[in-house]
Formats: C-alpha cells, sequence, structure tokens
C-alpha cells in the first residue's frame, strides 16, 4: 500500500500525510527486525529491515531513522529505515 500524497513536500523523501516521519534520539535496543528509539522521554517501537538492522549503531548511541507511520483501525506501526530510498522501495 502507497503513502496518501495530499500536497508536495519540501523535504524530498518524506510524505506530507505522515503521522511520524523521522525520529531521532538514543537506541534503547535493536534486534533483526526492532529497534526501540527514545526520543524525549517516549520509546518508539519501530519496525527495522535486516538491511536496516545490520547497519545501526550500538546501543545507547544516538540514530535517526527515516519513518513509514502506517495506521488501521486497531494499529499505528512504524517502520524504520537508514536510508530514504529504502523507504522508498518500501512505500513503492
Amino acid at each position: 500500500m502507497g503513502p496518501v500524497r495530499t500536497a508536495n513536500c519540501s523535504v524530498p523523501g518524506y510524505n506530507v500525510a505522515s503521522m511520524i516521519a523521522h525520529l531521532r534520539g538514543k537506541l534503547l535496543t535493536k534486534h533483526p527486525n526492532q529497534a526501540i528509539v527514545e526520543t524525549a522521554g517516549v520509546g518508539y517501537d519501530v519496525t527495522i529491515s535486516v538491511p536496516t538492522f545490520s547497519d545501526l549503531p550500538s546501543v545507547g548511541s544516538e540514530v535517526a531513522l527515516h519513518i513509514h507511520t502506517h495506521v488501521r483501525e486497531d494499529l499505528i506501526a512504524l517502520y524504520g529505515f537508514l536510508r530514504p530510498g529504502e523507504k522508498q522501495l518500501f512505500e513503492n
């Protein structure tokens, strides 16, 4: 399912309609399909790809992820990518 595009965005690689489009903070945990990133005291549970997992810094380091927010009636899911191209591939 591709993103809903409602307007042109001035930042390449970001969807204007996204609730959360970028996340920067302290990497609390990482697993091959999951990372938890703490930002302003909130720990965000982010589903990640294996290539992103392989390139993540060590736990406790600062990390910045490009986020795809997927909203359903029963779920809000965050998918994180280190590279904008990987996010764009996921969305298309």
